[in-house]
């Protein structure tokens, strides 16, 4: 029998590419995201083991893992956007923190045995005396609302581990990216604005944030096949850097995606785009990670960065399309 896990917030960026990285594994997977998500179901799930479930509904988390009884969760659920957490901050901590609260509830409830995978975020870590790379031994000091639900997230983790011996495993994931991400995030805002520059539709300027703080970049398939292996070889109770253990600035991977583009294109810094209390240098160790579970990169970022240029061409020449149907069917 087929080991069943359960990976909520599957219909997102991440998700759709564990759900596959699962899959390809021979694991029989499920997936559950909100209600409005599980209208735009696509490759590569199946629509058929896709529920929906809001995380912050104690009642249908436990409903649905009464249901499935999955043998481990992958938790991706999460309002991901450090900006938006900014001007959402209640609903942020609700969704991050009381959802991970609702589902160890669920779970001590139902399905006491499933082992249950807390994807958190490097952010909690805050900035840093120094440069160098950081290990899960480091401090928390969250600097931002988004931060603080994900360090409060954490510390569940650890709480039901110990208090009720559920097999909570988590992770400090450091920046990912790659095919499938939207423009809510740096580099996919600036792949965008480039593959629009090179269509005509937008002047050749694309408009930046800060592009001075460093940080520690993933392809996201390397990402999801180290969630994969820290479920099947990590240690409960553990803490794991999901990370290159490369700190690259945003300068430079702007630089990297500009030597791609087909047109001259003049980089323009707009105050709306810069964070507040931004964390200036952020990189992980990951050598816990690999000591643990054999994980390695097999991705380097100038790949990641053509293929997400690319990802962004098709969409927006997609778009265009649909606009000029539309435009002639009027």
């Amino acid at each position: 029998m087929k080991t069943r896990i359960l990976v909520t917030g599957g219909l997102g960026f991440v998700g759709r590419h564990l759900y596959g990285e699962l899959l390809q594994s021979g694991y029989e997977v499920w997936a559950s995201d909100l209600d409005s998500a599980c209208e735009h179901v696509g490759p590569p799930l199946d629509p058929g083991r896709v529920r929906a479930c809001d995380v912050a509904n104690a009642e249908a988390v436990l409903s649905l893992l009464a249901t499935l009884k999955p043998q481990a969760v992958v938790h991706l659920a999460a309002q991901s956007s450090s900006s938006k957490a900014l001007s959402q901050p209640r609903e942020t901590f609700l969704a991050n923190a009381l959802g991970t609260l609702n589902l160890f509830e669920a779970v001590r409830s139902s399905c006491p045995a499933c082992a249950v995978l807390v994807v958190g975020s490097a952010e909690i870590y805050g900035p840093q005396a120094g440069a160098g790379l950081l290990t899960e031994e480091g401090s928390l000091l969250p600097v931002s609302p988004y931060a603080l639900s994900k360090a409060t997230q954490d510390l569940i983790a650890i709480q039901y581990g110990r208090s009720h011996g559920i097999t909570a495993l988590r992770t400090r994931s450091f920046n990912h990216t790659g095919p499938g991400q939207t423009t809510t995030f740096a580099l996919p805002s600036f792949a965008s604005q480039i593959a629009q520059a090179e269509a005509g539709l937008r002047e050749p300027v694309i408009e930046v944030g800060n592009l001075g703080v460093v940080r520690d970049f993933s392809d996201v398939r390397d990402v999801v096949r180290a969630y994969r292996l820290i479920l099947e070889k990590g240690k409960p109770g553990q803490a794991y850097n999901v990370c290159s253990g490369k700190a690259t600035s945003m300068e430079t991977l702007l630089r990297l995606l500009l030597s791609f583009s087909r047109v001259e294109i003049i980089v323009k810094q707009v105050e709306s785009r810069v964070r507040p209390a931004d964390i200036p240098y952020l990189a992980g160790d990951n050598s816990k990670l690999v000591a643990h579970t054999g994980w390695e990169p097999r991705y380097r970022i100038e790949e990641t960065l053509s293929e997400l240029l690319d990802f962004w061409r098709k969409k927006v020449e997609e778009s265009s399309k649909s606009g000029s149907q539309r435009k002639e069917t009027r």
